[in-house]
Parts: structure tokens; sequence; C-alpha cells
């Protein structure tokens, strides 16, 4: 039995929307953890990949525009780590990491380590799953049990994290669960440990209001109001530009339609925005979609 809290449950509902985005012929991603868990539910019983939710009604609508979301931001932020590895980083930092399985499923290089950071709760669960499933990180990989409300960075420090190098920062679906203060230490933190030639990538969530007939209710209630995350980044020296879920998936070839064949609206895509942009001293920073 996974036992998580219900922030930490949300973890579990995109690691089977990745399983599925895995088993599709075409999948832009595979995600080996997230198929450890999922795999076996996301086919049906001659092993066929399930359908996805009909989009006739505003629940199923909601749910596809969910499952294009996950997977435009997934391939998004990889690709603020591909791009980083390729320009010479060697530190990946992935926080409120939950289920991320990218240090299994990016090879960054030999040299490249990984810091996952989340709470002591979540790190445990997600050990016994990497174990359960005998996964092997590319390059090396470092769990760091701490709660981005505390001392976080110490901790960062304390497993091996250089703050004098170049880093790429990572926190996915995260900051949209954390009250404005601790938003605000958190990248306040970042950004004083980020050396010239670092980036980040993160996910903010639009403002509006959720359908009547919303089947992610209980997750949206957890969501807090986004306080001004951009304007922060660039108080905070960071250049930002915006850019879409939609526009990510188009660059990778997936078209996303509706029930008719027609391309689908801005809506099939979720109410979210991917940002990027450059800092002066050398890091660059993108801002992708919190659901």
């Amino acid at each position: 039995m996974i036992d998580l809290d219900e922030v930490g449950r949300t973890a579990l509902g995109v690691a089977y929307l990745r399983a599925y985005e895995s088993r599709r012929p075409n999948a832009v991603f595979v995600d080996p953890l997230a198929l450890g868990l999922y795999g076996s539910a996301v086919v049906d019983d001659a092993g066929h990949l399930r359908e996805l939710p009909p989009a006739d009604d505003e629940a199923g609508r909601e749910r596809r525009a969910m499952y294009h979301s996950i997977v435009g931001r997934t391939l998004f932020l990889d690709e603020v780590f591909t791009t980083g590895a390729a320009d010479g980083v060697r530190q990946f930092v992935i926080l409120g990491a939950g289920l991320d399985a990218r240090a299994f499923r990016l090879d960054l290089g030999p040299d490249a380590v990984f810091y996952e950071l989340d709470r002591p709760a979540v790190t445990e669960v997600k050990e016994q799953l990497v174990a359960e499933h005998s996964l092997v990180a590319h390059g090396q990989r470092r769990v760091v049990s701490a709660d981005l409300a505390g001392d976080w960075l110490t901790e960062l420090r304390t497993a091996g994290f250089r703050p004098g190098e170049p880093t790429c920062w990572l926190a996915e679906g995260l900051l949209v669960y954390l009250d404005t203060d601790v938003v605000w230490q958190a990248i306040g933190a970042i950004t004083s440990a980020s050396a010239a030639g670092s980036r980040i990538g993160l996910t903010v969530r639009l403002p509006g209001a959720r359908p009547p007939e919303d089947p992610f209710a209980s997750v949206a209630s957890m969501w807090k109001p986004d306080p001004g995350i951009v304007d922060r980044l660039v108080a905070s020296g960071w250049e930002c530009r915006s850019t879409d879920a939609r526009t990510v998936l188009t660059a990778h070839g997936r078209e996303i339609l509706t029930p008719t064949g027609l391309q689908a609206t801005s809506g099939a895509t979720s109410r979210a925005l991917l940002v990027s942009g450059v800092h002066p001293g050398g890091g660059e920073l993108a801002v992708g979609p919190d659901d």
C-alpha cells in the first residue's frame, strides 16, 4: 500500500497519466516508474491501450485537458534539463520530486548528478518503489529528505550540492500547493544558489474558475492562487517569456483533436502558462503549466 498524504497522492495521478503516454505507440517519453505502477492499469484485458475519456461533456474534456497538460509540461521541463546538460550543466535539482523519474529516463551524461528533494514521508515511499521495480539511474542520484518550509538548501549542500557551479532546477506541479511566504523563500534560495549558466523550470497555474462538473475538484481545492510568481522572478533578476502546452505538443508532432477531428481550442490543454527566459547572470528560466 502506498501511504501518502493528500498532496503526496497527487503524484499518483500524474504517474498514471505518464504511464498512459508511455504505453502509446507514438509516446513522446517513456517513464519506467510510472509504468511500474500503472502499466497494466492503462490497458484492457487484451492488452490494448484504453481510450481517452470521451470529450462530449465537461468532465471528459477536463480529463483530456489534464492529460495533454501533463504531457506538455513533462516535455517542456525535460528540455530544461537536456538543454542545460548540452551546455555543460552537471547538477540537476528536482524540488518536490514526488514520483519524478527523470533520473531514470534522461541520460544527461555519466557525470550528471540528480538531487531529488522532498519530504521524508514521500522520499521513503519513492525509494521503496525504486527498489521494488529495480530502477537504475543515469549518472548519480542523491535523495534529500527535506521540507521546503525549512532549511532545505543546507540539506542540499550536505548531500554534495555545489552552489558555485551551474545548476538546473525543477519544481513541477509544486508551488501551487505552497503558501506565498514559502514560495518566496524558495525563489530566493534558488536565485541565491544559482551560479552563472544555471537554469530553472517550474509550473504556474493560470487564474480561472473550475467547471461545475470538475473531476479534479478535490485536487483543485488544495491549489493556492498564483501570488505573482513570474513577477517575483522578474524582480529577482529573471527575464521571462511565455508559451503554452499546445505549442510544446505541436512542436513534438502531437495533435490535439476534438471529437469531430478538428483542432481543439486552447482549453484542451488546460488553464496553464509556460514561461522561459534568461537571468542576467547567465541563468535560464523556464516556467511551465501547473496542472
